[in-house]
């Protein structure tokens, strides 16, 4: 169990919009500017049947049918009495190659067969700590009668609980506004990778308007129960039978959960898509393996008119702006050149005067 190799720490600070991770096996000195701003810091309660003690976050050795419960310590060093959120949520992967435990409510990959939902529920939603007072909360596990392979990963987040109320009626929730997420892994089998590159898929191909930009979303598939860590992902868009790229991307460090989708997209940028047969040509590459990856794929007239429309970095020239451009030129021109002719006349008749 001890010569696992050192993982990549999943304990993450979350202050939005941003997520950070914080490295492995550095301790904190003192409170940081981060925390002084949530009020709070949480530390894993590592309990007997962890596997790596010198980690940070949860990594159990599970059997079937085993029940458990793991605490959370929750430190507040606030002022005040602070409620905070609890919550354990599937790992997802985002389209920056990223492990993230934000995605509540994302359904989990079709490949995933035990989501670490069903296995981890909190005992509580909501966890109350008095100022300058040590609390925790805790993680209620139950694993299947069947075994399972590989890994299961998540998120403990313990969230900061806003003071806003909830209302059902106009569709409002509480919002979180600071919390940590400690990443969780389960497995049954103490040889289990936590990392690995067994296989990748391409499973879709999408364009689409992402975040008011024009993108070509390729839905990389990890079907395995184990992550993926240190690969490079590069992919471009060509004319279908052609070699001229049309737009590209690539990323470095890329990170995929178990049983997961790695959206990898690929911008347009500020060209005008227009309809026709294209392929998609694309490339990971991980330690030990490498995928290649070429697919072709349509856009329709109503989808390139769609997205080109929809787009919120689009040259858009009204036909009034043309209009106006042309008046106001040719009301410069005239009055320039009636001003040169008086100019003139008047250079004119000074020489006249002067020689009289």
């Amino acid at each position: 169990m001890k010569r696992l190799l050192p993982i990549l720490s999943l304990v993450v600070l979350i202050l939005f919009p941003s997520i950070t991770f914080a490295e492995e096996g550095k301790e904190s000195k003192g409170i940081t500017e981060n925390e002084k701003r949530a009020g709070f810091t949480v530390q894993a309660v590592l309990p007997d049947n962890q596997i790596n003690d010198r980690i940070s976050f949860y990594h159990l050795l599970m059997k079937p049918e085993q029940s458990q419960t793991i605490q959370v310590k929750i430190m507040n060093t606030s002022p005040e009495k602070q409620t905070y959120k609890v919550e354990v949520i599937n790992a997802a992967t985002n389209r920056n190659g990223l492990i993230t435990y934000d995605k509540r409510e994302k359904k989990p990959d079709k490949s995933m067969k035990l989501p670490i939902t069903d296995v981890a529920k909190p005992k509580n939603k909501e966890a109350t700590v008095d100022a300058f007072s040590e609390g925790q909360a805790e993680i209620d596990i139950q694993t299947p009668a069947e075994p399972f392979q590989g890994i299961l990963l998540g998120g403990i987040r313990i969230s900061l609980k806003s003071e806003g109320k909830e209302d059902d009626s106009k569709g409002m929730s509480v919002k979180n506004t600071y919390g940590y997420a400690i990443g969780l892994v389960l497995t049954e089998q103490d040889f289990a990778p936590v990392y690995g590159e067994t296989d990748l898929k391409l499973t879709k191909l999408q364009p689409e308007i992402d975040y008011g930009s024009k993108v070509l979303e390729a839905s990389i598939q990890n079907p395995h129960p184990e992550a993926m860590q240190k690969l490079t992902a590069e992919g471009k868009i060509v004319r279908k039978g052609q070699k001229s790229t049309l737009a590209k991307n690539s990323l470095e460090d890329v990170k995929i959960a178990p049983n997961s989708v790695f959206p990898f997209q690929i911008d347009w940028g500020m060209q005008e898509v227009s309809a026709g047969e294209y392929t998609f040509i694309g490339k990971i590459k991980g330690k030990t393996k490498t995928w290649n990856f070429k697919e072709d794929f349509t856009i329709t007239r109503e989808m390139a008119e769609k997205m080109n429309k929809q787009t919120a970095f689009r040259i858009f020239i009204p036909s009034w702006w043309m209009v106006s451009f042309y008046v106001v030129g040719t009301l410069t021109a005239v009055v320039t050149a009636w001003l040169i002719i008086r100019l003139i006349k008047r250079k004119k008749g000074r020489e006249m005067h002067e020689k009289e």
